[in-house]
Formats: structure tokens, sequence, C-alpha cells
């Protein structure tokens, strides 16, 4: 492995030149030239660790995951990861598995890595141990649900907003009676999106009879039978599932029933997924930007720890995107 000295003397410049240039700093272009056709001759690679012992850092960012098996929060790390290992970081990635007795060991676990930074996806701030997220003196950020603590950014989607669009469109299409399939009532995210429900009826001046809102657990088969909850009160035209497994329950027992979306029942749900553009007619999703949302997070780490300076938490929103189509028939 060649070291720093040797592509300091391919380069002709000095030590202190390859340093400063390996660190960011803007040398004489032809200095900067030479520099890099000799680390790419020499094949160099920078020894992070050596580097971390010289700045007191570990060029690692933790990574404090509820659940990495959906489809949302794998593809977000994977794009910070990205983000990450092109900016020289690496990840530590640490799950809780929706169980919250389990956020202070994890913490601990990535904190005595020294990890430089901390993002924390679904955390509730009611949650114990939580809050010795607010001592900690490396920046945080807390992805998809807020924290409110003075050192914390809190990175969020609309998700209430989005939702109060899309069920106003649907009353907009002539439909008097939507069903809803909601998530439980335990998390901030299920309750926004919930929130967003009632916002549209208040904002469409409509009465809403709370038997067509049933709740499932996050689980297909939850989404099937709060479907056929939904059938038995015999007069839904309309339903919005606010989860992506919940919605694959509900549209098999649309299927059982025969019944064809766009003209016997309109359909809309909460996440894009690549089958719902194979469906006939296409399905009325609401898309949550995943590319857009995970380098932000990223960025905005980056951001605190490059800076190093205490600066105020602030919230930052990414804005849904609702993929409107023929599931919805007008009436």
């Amino acid at each position: 492995m060649a070291t720093i000295q040797e592509v300091a003397k391919e380069a002709k410049v000095s030590v202190g030149s390859v340093s400063r240039y390996l660190n960011g700093h803007t040398l004489r272009p032809e200095n900067m030239s030479r520099i890099q056709l000799a680390i790419e001759k020499l094949d160099y690679t920078e020894n992070l660790w050596a580097k971390g012992l010289k700045s007191n850092q570990s060029f690692s960012i933790g990574l404090l995951m509820n659940n990495m098996q959906s489809h949302f929060s794998s593809s977000v790390v994977a794009t910070i990861e990205d983000v990450f290992e092109q900016e020289g970081y690496g990840t530590l990635l640490s799950g809780y598995r929706d169980d919250a007795t389990q956020i202070e060991r994890k913490l601990d676990f990535l904190l005595s890595r020294g990890v430089d930074g901390l993002i924390v996806f679904g955390a509730e701030e009611s949650w114990q141990g939580i809050g010795k997220i607010k001592d900690l003196d490396i920046p945080v950020v807390s992805a998809i649900t807020p924290l409110d603590f003075p050192n914390v950014d809190s990175i969020l989607l609309n998700n209430r907003q989005s939702t109060c669009d899309l069920v106003q469109q649907i009353f907009n299409q002539g439909h008097q009676k939507v069903g809803f399939i909601a998530a439980p009532q335990i998390d901030y995210v299920a309750k926004e999106r919930l929130s967003g429900i009632y916002d549209a009826f208040k904002k469409s001046d409509k009465t809403l009879d709370e038997q067509y809102i049933v709740y499932g657990d996050y689980s297909r088969n939850s989404g099937y039978q709060c479907m056929e909850q939904l059938f038995s009160l015999g007069d839904v035209t309309a339903v919005f599932v606010c989860n992506y497994n919940m919605s694959l329950g509900a549209l098999e027992a649309i299927y059982k029933h025969e019944l064809k979306i766009g003209a016997d029942i309109s359909f809309a749900s909460y996440d894009y997924f690549e089958a719902s553009d194979v469906f006939h007619p296409k399905l009325t999703v609401i898309k949550q930007p995943v590319a857009e949302f995970g380098q932000l997070t990223a960025n905005r780490i980056l951001q605190r720890i490059k800076e190093k300076t205490d600066i105020e938490g602030q919230q930052l929103v990414v804005k849904n995107e609702i993929l409107w189509r023929d599931s919805i028939a007008k009436r």
C-alpha cells in the first residue's frame, strides 16, 4: 500500500501539500493535477483510522432504525449510504425492530463506537431512554418523526397535508361514502395521516361518520379484514388505505369480491410500489420521495459534522407526491 510520502515524491510536492489536498483545500491547479495523477498511479488509499486519531473523528455515522424490512426504510438507508461513501464516511447500522425498550441499549452501542453523528428513524419523544439524545455532544438528525430537542434536526414528510389533499380530490370526484383503513394510533406517522383525513372532511364541509374508519395493525391480513368490514357497510364507493402492507390485503379482498377497481369501487393508498403501475387501471398512490428524503437527511448530518458549530435544531419537511390515476373514478 502506497504512503502519503510516496504520493508526495511522485507528484514532486511536499507531504503537507498532499495532506491539504486530501482535506479539500484548493492548491495551485498544476499541483492538484500532479497529486491526483500520483494518487491514481500509486493506487493510494487514505488511512482513515490514522486520520481519525489525528482529528478525533471516526468518520462513521450511526443509523438507528425501527424497521429495516420496510421498502421505504431500506431504500432511504441505501441512498444515505451512497452519500456517506462519496464523502468518505462509513455507516454503523443498528435496529430496534419497533421495540422502544431497546432504544437506550442501541444508542449506547452506537455511541461506544465513537460515531461522529447520529440519525434516528421513527423515534417518539415519549419513549423511555430517548431523552439522552438531548445531552449528546454530536450532531443528531431525527428522520420521519420530530424530536423537539435543541440539538436535534427533524426531517419529516408532509403526511398530513398530502393525505388531506388526496381525500379532498376523492370528494371532488363525487364520492360521498368513502372508507378508510388506518394504522394503529400509537405513532406519529399514523396520527398525522389520520389527522389528514379529518382535515379533508373539515375543509370540504362534510360530516364524518366514524364507522367508515377502520383500524388495522400494519399487516396484509388486517388490511383484508378491514376491507371486509367496510364491505359490510354496503354503500362504500371508494377506499383509501394509509399503509402499503394493508393496501395489499385490501386489494386481495376487492378481487375476491370480483369488483373492478375504477368502476365498481375506487381505490387509493399510501406508498408507491412498482406493481401499482401494472394494475389496470393504475393505482392512485401517495408516493414518498425516497431519494430526496435520504439525500437531505445525509447531507444535513454531514453539514452539522463538518461545520462543528452548535446551532439550533430545525424541522425540515419534504413533500410527498400524489400519483393520481384512473383507480379513482368520477361518480
